[in-house]
């Protein structure tokens, strides 16, 4: 493992009950790099974040974060040692506000340099509504708000989880926009995505999984989108 992987998951499966949803997948992250995980529904994409955060039901294999084993740490330590998730359907809590949503982050993770001011910044539009409960904004609004959650826990390795899911091209956009700006601060970012184009155009290395195997790796500018297109629907 180099120096600076954060993230490294060897010979990886993920089962829930008798049914296996990751078989053997080997993936890494380094810090300041962005990886995408790529893959059709039921590919396992969301089963590997699940794992790494201590949501799998059973796994076989390593998960190491910095060098140190998560097998058997609680979701609650993982994010406390610097791991945070996006989750999918972005799961605020709707009777909160907007501010009272991002604070739960800020209680949860670790003590960093990313504070409230910095996540206004990404997202004006949280500003103005801080005191607004969350379950009145858009969607677009509470992914942003998902993310600034993540954020606010200060992670040296961010999850997300299909950010993109039922949002409108400029909200995508506006989101994805930020990506970068996470990655300059060192931060490692693995991007869960079904948008092939959208989440390889962000990416400095690629995992394309088909029926809970890696069948495809590297670095979207040395790889061909065909060869993309017919490894993620096994052609």
């Amino acid at each position: 493992m180099s120096r600076d992987t954060l993230l490294a998951v060897e010979n990886l499966s993920v089962y829930y009950g008798q049914f296996r949803a990751l078989v053997g997948a080997t993936i890494s992250v380094g810090a300041g790099e962005i990886v995408s995980i790529i893959g059709a529904n039921g590919a396992g994409k969301s089963s590997l974040l699940k794992a790494i955060v201590g949501q799998a039901d059973r796994i076989e294999g390593a998960i190491r974060f910095e060098g140190s084993d998560l097998a058997g740490r609680s979701t609650a330590d993982i994010v406390a040692g610097g791991v945070a998730l996006v989750p999918e359907g972005r799961r605020l809590f709707p009777s909160l506000t907007v501010e009272e949503n991002l604070h739960i982050g800020w209680e949860v993770g670790r003590r960093g340099e990313i504070g409230f001011d910095d996540i206004y910044r990404f997202f004006p539009i949280l500003k103005d509504k801080r005191r607004q409960l969350a379950g009145e904004l858009s969607g677009g609004q509470q992914q942003m708000v998902a993310v600034g959650r993540a954020l606010l826990a200060n992670p040296k390795l961010l999850l997300c989880d299909e950010i993109s899911l039922g949002l409108a091209p400029t909200v995508i956009k506006d989101l994805y926009e930020i990506i970068p700006a996470i990655k300059a601060r060192g931060i490692g970012i693995l991007v869960v995505e079904q948008d092939i184009t959208r989440s390889l155009a962000v990416a400095d290395r690629f995992y394309c999984l088909l029926e809970g195997k890696v069948n495809l790796s590297g670095r979207p500018a040395e790889t061909s989108h065909d060869t993309v297109v017919k490894h993620y629907f096994g052609l």
